[in-house]
């Protein structure tokens, strides 16, 4: 099982800067974005008022990270790098590692 982590996320940013640790980075963050996008669906689907309000944050996030993969696909390791660093900034106010 994968855990989104905000020590993981900021490993990944560190190992996203070597171009030969990209793939395994790519991995990642497809995971992440599986991750999230379910999350996203579940929060929006749900009956919970408290629910949606983490959608709008989810959503954002998502964004982020696909941004990342396609910096990634792009050949640009540190533009991915920020991204992700970005999504790990919003995570932590979104409050949504506390999710996990």
């Amino acid at each position: 099982m994968y855990v989104i982590t905000k020590e993981g996320v900021e490993s990944l940013v560190k190992r996203m800067a070597d171009p030969g640790e990209a793939g395994n980075c790519r991995r990642e963050l497809e995971k992440i974005l599986e991750i999230k996008e379910a999350l996203s669906w579940r929060s929006d689907a749900g009956p919970c008022a408290a629910a949606r309000c983490f959608s709008p944050g989810l959503f954002g996030e998502t964004q982020l990270i696909q941004a990342a993969l396609d910096a990634l696909d792009r050949g640009h390791c540190q533009e991915a790098a920020d991204l992700v660093s970005q999504f790990s900034h919003e995570a932590e106010c979104n409050g949504s590692y506390r999710i996990w």
